[in-house]
């Protein structure tokens, strides 16, 4: 005789038996079925929200441009450039932009759409990733604010999102926008708060330990490379030669011109450069002060822009009035860490190709040369003397390839057709001298250069800078250390200048740990998974 099992579903039950169903009658009361079904949608709904996923939006611009607040998508009228600016009104009236800066041509514009405001993305957070795994650097992690975890004023949850940069035990550096790290610090006969549950303040994180910062000085920290991927991440856009200023002419335009002292072979095309000769030629990249060119309106002729002048941690998601002298958010520091996109064609495998960054006077080259890369670094004391850093094989011969590279982190990054190659660790190098590490005449003039030798034609330029890590405390500061303690985490934002984060207050207990942010999935122009 067949066993029967009963299931139940939503006021319904059946009987089955295997070669027969039979459907039973249900209580016969609607309202109380409806009543069953509405409270289980919201149990189901209140399950998913405590233990899955949680949407969430961002308000304010401490994490642009990874993610934006509340803003304005302008277009620059003169190179077509299309970039958020805030609009947020999270510490007071909405803001409204005046004057900002194009972030590709640097014009200095009033939006014609400055009321226009959007509000900040849509993400999902993953509730459920720091129960399978603990948090990882790097990761963009949602939280309760440690300090005030509930906004009396609006009743709602103080809720922060961030990139996680510090690891439990660390204790991390920060210096000339890069981070660091070392474990062996372990800060005995420091204070202590009362309460375990303190340790999250400022105060506890030991900011500027003498011992920390003797360590640093010395060498006892090393680099936080970040990965091929984590890279293309943050990186901020410094120029496209694509979207070259139709205002502008000559190397006011194309910011990228043949070197005056070896320009061999190198002719201007309508989106590029084309190199021929067997003597080896260089183009030279000269930037512009963002800000310092405008469209005259009474002649509409351009003004003289600022060039050349140092690449800095400019973001024009953070200008809403033009050029404001205390405004710590607009662009104080020269950044260092850059990457230059191209796709060159080469007209044999014999051609070659060399992409160079300056770092501090220094210059590091990637050269591609007969289906091999080969990474160079250039000492400013040795200039003829160039040093092989390690080479590894590319497959390149006649034809199109795009080609990436990066000088970020104290490690050379290149990637060919999208994919990073492998050096084994051989690209990585010491972290410049803590005492002379400043912008040199070569790091103004010479930023990026291009060498050719043979027939290259170069197009699809652009190039990158890093995010950059500010003081908190205001420009030169010098090294900023924090110690992380057990069962916490150290966040910042990716718009660091414009960012309240660990730099200001201090840890984040684990206890508060949301979870991860996962995707983007509004506005539809932004949805994608967050990196």
């Amino acid at each position: 005789m067949a066993t029967p099992f009963r299931e139940t579903t939503a006021g319904k039950v059946f009987d089955f038996v295997i070669g027969r169903e039979k459907k039973k009658h249900s209580h016969g009361d609607p309202s109380r079925e409806v009543f069953e079904t509405i409270v289980f949608v919201v149990v189901l709904v209140l399950m998913l929200k405590l233990f899955v996923a949680e949407a969430f939006v961002i308000p304010t611009g401490s994490m642009a441009s990874t993610l934006w607040g509340d803003q304005v998508v302008v277009t620059c009228p003169d190179c077509g450039q299309r970039f958020p600016v805030t609009a947020s009104a999270s510490q007071g009236p909405r803001i409204i932009p005046q004057m900002t800066f194009c972030q590709n041509c640097g014009l200095e514009f009033a939006p014609a759409n400055a009321t226009d405001w959007s509000s900040g993305d849509r993400v999902l957070v993953g509730k459920y990733a720091y129960h399978i795994s603990n948090p990882k650097r790097f990761d963009v992690p949602v939280f309760k604010y440690p300090r005030a975890p509930y906004n009396a004023a609006e009743k709602t949850a103080m809720n922060y999102i961030k990139r996680l940069v510090g690891l439990p035990g660390e204790t991390i550096a920060i210096y000339k926008g890069d981070l660091y790290r070392t474990t062996s610090l372990r800060y005995e006969g420091r204070p202590r708060p009362e309460q375990a549950n303190d340790l999250w303040q400022y105060d506890y994180t030991y900011p500027n330990d003498e011992e920390a910062v003797r360590l640093f000085q010395g060498g006892g920290f090393e680099p936080i490379r970040k990965t091929p991927d984590e890279i293309l991440t943050v990186r901020r856009l410094v120029f496209d030669l694509d979207r070259a200023p139709k205002s502008l002419s000559g190397v006011y335009k194309t910011r990228w011109h043949p070197d005056p002292a070896a320009a061999t072979g190198w002719a201007g095309e309508e989106a590029g450069f084309k190199h021929t000769g067997g003597e080896t030629g260089w183009l030279r990249y000269h930037h512009i002060r963002p800000g310092s060119w405008r469209i005259d309106p009474a002649t509409r002729q351009a003004t003289t822009p600022e060039q050349p002048a140092k690449i800095m941690d400019h973001l024009s998601y953070n200008v809403t009035h033009g050029y404001q002298q205390n405004d710590s958010t607009q662009a104080q520091y020269w950044v260092p860490d850059l990457s230059v996109d191209c796709t060159a064609e080469f007209g044999s495998a014999g051609d070659a190709l060399t992409l160079e960054l300056s770092k501090a006077g220094d210059r590091f080259q990637a050269k591609f040369d007969n289906g091999i890369c080969r990474l160079y670094r250039v000492r400013s004391t040795v200039p003829d003397s160039p040093e092989l850093m390690a080479e590894q094989k590319t497959g390149i011969g006649a034809g199109r390839y795009d080609l990436r590279f990066a000088n970020v982190d104290s490690r050379l990054t290149v990637w060919v057709k999208g994919r990073a190659l492998d050096f084994g660790g051989k690209a990585d190098y010491d972290p410049p001298n803590r005492e002379s590490f400043e912008s040199t005449t070569t790091d103004l003039h010479e930023p990026a250069r291009i060498g050719a030798t043979g027939a290259v034609t170069v197009s699809k330029l652009s190039l990158w800078r890093d995010v950059y890590y500010t003081c908190y405390r205001g420009p030169g500061c010098g090294v900023q250390t924090f110690y992380v303690q057990p069962g916490h985490y150290f966040c910042m934002g990716d718009n660091s200048s414009s960012s309240s984060d660990g730099r200001d207050w201090g840890l984040v207990p684990e206890r508060l740990m949301l979870g991860k942010a996962v995707v983007v999935y509004w506005p539809i122009s932004r949805i994608g998974v967050i990196k």
